[in-house]
């Protein structure tokens, strides 16, 4: 337990770290006058593709670990690893469906 605890808290470190190098790039290259911002080029229909990819991924792996439940020679413990994988994923997918629904709702003034 304290290893899978131990390896969520160095991805968040990881993130943490990647996300504020780029914003010391950002900000360094604001001083310069260097910096353009982005267009925002990806098409909101990826993120729909994505989500249903995923959600269907997790749907799989669900039903998969649903069958090998009763196989001989499986380990109770793959079989919660894939449970959590397969909620983990199709969780992934249901959030990006919801950000490309919000996404398409035209913005209200206030």
């Amino acid at each position: 337990m304290i290893d899978w605890i131990l390896l969520i808290i160095a991805v968040i470190a990881c993130f943490m770290l990647i996300m504020y190098l780029d914003h010391k790039k950002k900000m360094s290259l604001i001083e310069r006058g260097l910096w353009e911002p982005d267009e925002g080029t990806g098409r909101a229909e990826d993120r729909l593709i994505a989500g249903l990819f995923f959600l269907l991924l997790g749907a799989a792996l669900l039903i998969g670990s649903c069958f090998t439940q009763g196989l001989d020679g499986i380990s109770p413990d793959l079989v919660w690893g894939l449970r959590i994988s397969a909620l983990v994923t199709g969780f992934t997918g249901l959030a990006l469906i919801l950000a490309y629904t919000l996404g398409k709702r035209p913005i209200k003034p206030v």
